[in-house]
């Protein structure tokens, strides 16, 4: 069942599952990085950066990294909402 009938059907989604979702995103559109990714939309359609070399993470610290894109998404609307 995917996320999105999980939903319509009032069914409780794990952070797992959530977590999952966004590295199928990244996966498929990590080559890219457009506004298609999540992390990308929130940050002014760029990547975070990293330290790390891009040709190892593509220059994203999120990078195929569903919990680390999870904990970006929940920071920046934490940031968010503080600021508004």
């Amino acid at each position: 069942m995917t996320l999105i009938e999980k939903l319509v059907l009032g069914k409780e989604i794990s952070r797992k599952e959530i977590e999952q979702e966004l590295y199928y995103i990244c996966k498929r559109e990590h080559a890219f990085c457009t506004e298609d990714c999540p992390v990308c939309r929130l940050n002014d359609g760029n990547a975070p950066g990293s330290d790390k070399p891009f040709d190892e993470n593509r220059g994203c610290n999120c990078f195929k990294n569903g919990k680390a894109m999870y904990e970006f998404i929940v920071e920046w609307w934490k940031n968010y909402i503080k600021d508004h």
